[in-house]
């Protein structure tokens, strides 16, 4: 079915005018981290480093060529037997297939869908020596759940293509890189769909519910419409089912939507718009997360002591909901040119930054190394905090406008730590 090479890369022709690029945005958390767990509101923001896919049709007869340049290989699969496995046999859904098209990702069933792609990523990958790694295994698994998911009901006519990934994002380091990743995928086989089928009466198979493109979103080819986001969202929160098991929703939210998102469990989300976007201070530890474990260790602590946690918590409910005043007020001084405005919201920004940091270590997911980042950046007048389950992994620090962060930067470097200076609040999902 298929055939795995490394390191080097074959160029193919472009075949046709379809050539398709998307990217879609990181994300951390900002303040909320541990306490979402528990209901608390958690605040989160999109980063500016991205997932980058680019698609286009190709003059390989009948294959479809992945590429993935962070893990450094090239899968050339059999386009045919593709289509055979995972588009003309019946779809994995929990409803009758008239209820059913590519907008309606809540009603496949999940499980039988993995165990579906699963058996055709085995086959493909069973002579391959050596055996590809977990990262690839997942790559490629999500790639082709998104692939099936979303065109197995439609009469879409696939041409062979080649698929390039790119990605500023590191991998499991709480920096939302698995979002990203199904987000980026969603939007990009939607838009394949939608290129190939703008004119049809009908996207979907006969049998399916149907599907046509409304009038008003047929010239809308270099941007996602507002319901075209909502779906490539549920799409990618099905595809991180497949990476995470569950998901709490927030990182595909962010990854799609892009700025700045209020997120409590079991409630709708808050979509903030920062229209300044703020500097950002990515300081990678080079500990390996956790998360299980660090979750785990809360969850005994509060089993240990109700009371107490619970008030942390609170704590970091009500820290939360200031921040996130603080920094509209931030934006909002940013655009009115107000200087003092801007000073005196970074400097209490600062403060809860640091709160923030010592109500985390008070939960025991701190980590020697990121204290040591923190002491660092103190000594340079900034504030940071771990951003994710902890135990490892990136200390945050955002940047006022006026600073030079270059000093601190060498001293971070110095130390051993990996420093990325990035952007807070950038778009969400978009074509390229």
């Amino acid at each position: 079915m298929a055939s795995l090479s490394r390191s080097s890369f074959y160029n193919y022709n472009v075949q046709s005018d379809v050539e398709l690029k998307v990217s879609a945005p990181g994300k951390i958390i900002l303040h909320g981290e541990h306490s979402v767990v528990y209901g608390k509101l958690a605040l989160a923001a999109s980063l500016g480093l991205r997932t980058k896919l680019h698609l286009y049709e190709i003059d390989l007869p009948n294959k479809l060529v992945l590429n993935c340049l962070p893990l450094d290989f090239e899968y050339v699969f059999d386009l045919q037997e593709l289509i055979e496995e995972l588009l003309d046999k019946p779809i994995a859904i929990t409803s009758h297939p008239s209820s059913f098209n590519w907008e309606s990702p809540k009603l496949v069933n999940h499980q039988s869908l993995v165990e579906i792609v699963e058996n055709v990523v085995v086959e493909a990958l069973m002579n391959i020596n050596p055996a590809p790694n977990r990262a690839v295994v997942q790559t490629v698994m999500g790639v082709l759940y998104l692939f099936a998911g979303i065109l197995s009901s439609t009469s879409v006519s696939l041409c062979p293509m080649r698929i390039i990934i790119d990605s500023d994002i590191s991998m499991g380091a709480g920096t939302g890189s698995s979002a990203s990743f199904s987000v980026a995928f969603a939007a990009l086989f939607i838009s394949y769909l939608k290129r190939k089928t703008i004119g049809s009466k009908n996207v979907s198979k006969d049998g399916f519910k149907p599907f046509y493109w409304p009038q008003a979103d047929v010239d809308v080819l270099t941007h996602y419409t507002s319901g075209e986001l909502d779906r490539i969202s549920d799409w990618a929160f099905q595809c991180e089912m497949l990476f995470h098991g569950t998901p709490s929703g927030l990182d595909n939210t962010v990854c799609t939507f892009g700025n700045l998102v209020q997120y409590r469990k079991n409630h709708s989300t808050t979509h903030l718009t920062l229209n300044t976007p703020l500097t950002l201070l990515l300081v990678n530890s080079k500990e390996p997360r956790e998360t299980k474990k660090m979750v785990a260790a809360v969850a005994k602590l509060k089993e240990d002591f109700p009371h107490l946690v619970e008030h942390i918590l609170e704590a970091l409910e009500d820290l939360t909901v200031n921040a996130s005043g603080v920094i509209q007020k931030i934006d909002t001084a940013a655009v009115a040119g107000d200087g003092a405005g801007l000073s005196n919201g970074f400097n209490k920004w600062k403060t809860l930054i640091e709160i923030n940091h010592s109500l985390l270590c008070s939960l025991g997911v701190s980590h020697p190394k990121l204290d040591k980042i923190n002491r660092i950046l103190d000594k340079f007048g900034l504030s940071g905090k771990l951003t994710g389950a902890g135990g490892g992994g990136y200390v945050i620090s955002v940047i006022p406008p006026s600073y030079d962060p270059k000093e601190v930067i060498r001293v971070l470097k110095k130390n051993g730590f990996e420093v990325t200076v990035t952007k807070l609040g950038g778009p969400g999902v978009r074509v390229d």
